[in-house]
């Protein structure tokens, strides 16, 4: 099925009319797209010393919890962002120091920068600036690596890590 989105009342306007959405940045979301799959996408644009970055908050509204149950793949991710904002545009999730975490819901941020914007590093190997590679040496204790990998090699793969990202030891 083909995803369809069309742009509905936002947030700032049902904030300015109802006084509903509290909070700093939820009343400022101008902008709001509901999916036919069952996305929505809001979105208030910024003036940062990078230039204009618009902040996109997705949701699957109606499923709101606070576990992670309702987690949104990077490659639905990166087709919102396509679809909404342009291919041409860059956008990045942003992983906080923990004394920024705000995580009190399944919303997923993605900053989405204009068209001529480029990070000074990238994923692609010829087409990103991939800066100049830092040769770092040997870690300390280079014995309980090798000891490490044998008993990492020698373990049966039976399955595959966590989607809940729990440990493999």
């Amino acid at each position: 099925m083909e995803r369809i989105w069309k742009e509905t009342l936002a947030p700032a306007y049902l904030h300015s009319i109802f006084g509903i959405y509290q909070g700093i940045w939820m009343p400022q979301m101008d902008r709001c797209w509901i999916s036919n799959d069952g996305l929505q996408v809001t979105s208030r644009l910024l003036m940062t010393k990078w230039g204009k970055v618009e902040h996109a908050a997705i949701t699957i509204p109606g499923t709101l919890t606070w576990t992670g149950e309702n987690e949104i793949s990077w490659s639905l991710k990166m087709a919102i962002k396509n679809e909404l904002f342009g291919e041409n545009r860059l956008a990045i999730e942003v992983f906080p120091k923990s004394k920024n975490l705000v995580d009190i819901m399944d919303v997923y941020h993605l900053w989405v920068f204009p068209k001529e914007f480029n990070l000074p590093f990238g994923i692609h190997p010829t087409h990103d600036e991939q800066g100049k590679w830092i040769k770092r040496g040997c870690p300390k204790n280079p014995s309980s690596l090798v000891e490490n990998t044998k008993e990492i090699i020698q373990r049966p793969l039976t399955t595959s890590p966590s989607r809940s990202h729990g440990s493999l030891y």
